[in-house]
């Protein structure tokens, strides 16, 4: 079956709840809340390709939701924080491209998505595959990771520490998405970059719109 789906940290997500305690050379220790602090009523607002777009974190009982919201774009991801690992259990996404073209969707999954394994080490890899369910359409779906080590990053809204996680993501429709993403301790995302490699919706914004790559970079924090 074919694939819209849209592959965006936090997006893209990316697409990523996740906390650091310490850092030494060869090990990281992560816990829930220290790379997303969804208890500290932080609002993210990033410069990106669909213009400003603004992140908020919340709880939902067991599940940790990121909102992201553009003018033509909004972008929601249920999440699940566990001892082994942080997982998608399910993704909303909508995006309008010209005026009387919308694409909108909700995604689930078979078994929720690894989105990163816990504890998280630099080197590490990773890899998921399963089934994704949109609209009465199975897909598969597959995931392959790797963590870095921390370096800085320069955004508007100031220099920041991050460690740098690199994601492939493969689906139906030949789909396929390189996505870069950075996360600072007690604030999140500081900055992605996807490029669009394969076909999809993605393929489609690449080919109509001129998104081969598409970027978000952190330029304002704000407290709600």
């Amino acid at each position: 079956m074919k694939s819209n789906s849209i592959y965006i940290i936090p997006l893209i997500l990316l697409l990523a709840a996740l906390g650091i305690a310490s850092l030494a050379k060869d090990k990281i220790v992560i816990k829930s809340n220290l790379y997303f602090p969804v208890k500290d009523g932080i609002i993210l607002v990033y410069k990106s390709s669909f213009g400003e777009s603004i992140t908020k974190y919340s709880q939902d009982g067991e599940f940790t939701i990121c909102s992201s919201e553009a003018v033509d774009f909004k972008y929601k991801q249920t999440l699940i924080i566990k001892e082994d690992g942080i997982y998608v259990k399910e993704t909303y996404q909508y995006l309008k491209i010209f005026l009387f073209i919308k694409k909108e969707a909700t995604y689930t999954y078979g078994n929720p998505l690894l989105r990163l394994p816990l504890p998280l080490s630099p080197g590490m890899k990773w890899e998921w595959e399963g089934d994704e369910y949109s609209d009465g359409d199975t897909n598969k779906v597959k995931v392959n990771g790797k963590a870095f080590d921390k370096e800085f990053i320069v955004t508007k809204a100031g220099r920041f520490e991050a460690i740098k996680i690199e994601s492939i993501v493969e689906g139906s429709a030949n789909s396929k998405n390189r996505v870069t993403e950075w996360y600072a301790e007690g604030i999140g995302l500081i900055k992605a970059k996807i490029i669009i490699e394969g076909g999809g919706v993605m393929g489609f914004m690449r080919d109509l719109l001129g998104y081969g790559t598409i970027e978000f970079e952190l330029k304002e924090i704000r407290k709600q």
